[in-house]
């Protein structure tokens, strides 16, 4: 018996699943980074600042990988929450460099949970692996 060469969902599936592990350890670490900033450790400033600017890009990225296949491996809702994990992340930009923490501190709060969601959810649902015609004969 001989084992089916991944599909490409599998693959698709793998790297979707790093760009969101990736995502929601960037944005743990940003929460560590900020606690750091907080306890009067002011060198950590510029690395919060490169972790938020890195966090939008792995959300782009999330967004882009998503938007060519959501509609056929997994629900658009997966889409349309990436669309506002990216919204929040831009405004927690904003937030940060006008300094309102008012809106900055629990809106990270609120994306850790968003992506911890999703990236739970992706592991637990991996797209159907569709046999090639090849394969079927």
């Amino acid at each position: 018996m001989t084992r089916p060469a991944p599909s490409r969902s599998s693959a698709f599936h793998r790297v979707l699943v790093c760009i969101s592990l990736l995502q929601v350890l960037a944005v743990f670490l940003q929460g560590g980074l900020a606690g750091s900033f907080l306890s009067g450790d002011d060198a950590s400033v510029a690395l919060h600042e490169i972790g938020g600017w890195t966090t939008l890009a792995l959300a782009l990225v999330q967004l882009g990988l998503l938007s060519v296949r959501a509609g056929r491996s997994y629900g658009l809702w997966l889409l349309m929450s990436s669309v506002g994990i990216v919204l929040a992340e831009a405004l927690q930009l904003g937030s940060g460099y006008g300094r309102f923490l008012r809106v900055h501190i629990p809106l990270a709060i609120l994306i850790a949970g968003g992506l911890t969601w999703q990236i739970v959810w992706i592991a637990k649902h991996p797209p159907a692996i569709t046999r090639s015609a090849d394969e079927a004969s």
